[in-house]
């Protein structure tokens, strides 16, 4: 049921599944898992590199994870960032704004948002590499528990583009405009719920982090809004990279 959400929001290919962008759009409410299987496979993998190798290596691990998370995501969403902040750096209408976003060279915005992103996650991967436990009960402990913050902050991100369509509206015809059409208020229920019951599992006590996606993917849209005129995929890419960055920052602040 999730095959063609693998192929969109991953670059994943299961057997079978298809670019199907209306389908993906229907099954929108199941974003959250696609954020559960790739942050327990990165998480897991933190976990065996952390048995193997020798103790203080933290920042090697958290190089490694970052390494594996976008070599299963790709660069679509983090691109979208980049775009996105372009579009906001651009002066005049929104019209201009939404040409600065379309040009294929990368602007200053670009390249220094997307700069600081990724030092501000390696650096929040290291710590989350590095923490031993929590004082926090939850069902799980020790190092397993703080590698959990990276299926929260997975499932955040997908949430955030669930709730950036929902907010909407979409600013000119196109991908995003499907999943802006499908997004209605059943659907972010659904991921929200999925969502809170996989990081209620996995995390007890902490599962509320998991919500921070739908704040942040209300703050997103509602920008695009202001500067762009609505959502488009882009707007979710910088929704789905805020919003696991801003839930990564709380879960290392709670730990």
């Amino acid at each position: 049921m999730t095959r063609e959400l693998f192929a969109l929001l991953t670059r994943l290919r299961v057997p079978g599944a298809s670019m199907d962008l209306s389908k993906a759009a229907r099954q929108q409410y199941l974003f959250p898992v696609v954020g559960l299987v790739v942050g327990l496979t990165v998480a897991l993998a933190t976990l065996l590199l952390d048995n193997f190798l020798d103790d203080g290596l933290a920042m090697v691990i958290a190089g490694l994870a970052l390494a594996l998370l976008y070599s299963i995501n790709g660069m679509l969403h983090i691109e979208g960032l980049a775009d996105f902040a372009d579009g906001l750096m651009a002066s005049g209408t929104a019209e201009k704004k939404r040409a600065a976003m379309k040009d294929v060279h990368s602007g200053v915005g670009a390249v220094f948002v997307t700069v600081l992103y990724v030092v501000l996650l390696y650096g929040l991967l290291v710590v989350v590499c590095s923490q031993p436990s929590s004082e926090i009960p939850m069902p799980l402990s020790g190092w397993t528990m703080a590698a959990f913050g990276i299926v929260v902050a997975e499932m955040s991100g997908k949430l955030a583009i669930v709730t950036a369509a929902y907010v909407g509206p979409s600013s000119h015809p196109g991908m995003g405009s499907l999943f802006v059409q499908e997004a209605g208020l059943s659907t972010i229920l659904i991921a929200m719920v999925v969502a809170v019951i996989a990081a209620a599992l996995l995390t007890g006590l902490l599962f509320p982090l998991v919500l921070i996606g739908v704040v942040v993917g209300v703050l997103v849209a509602m920008r695009a809004r202001k500067d762009l005129g609505g959502v488009s995929g882009d707007v979710f890419g910088a929704a789905n990279e805020l919003g696991r960055l801003v839930t990564l920052f709380w879960w290392v602040l709670l730990l």
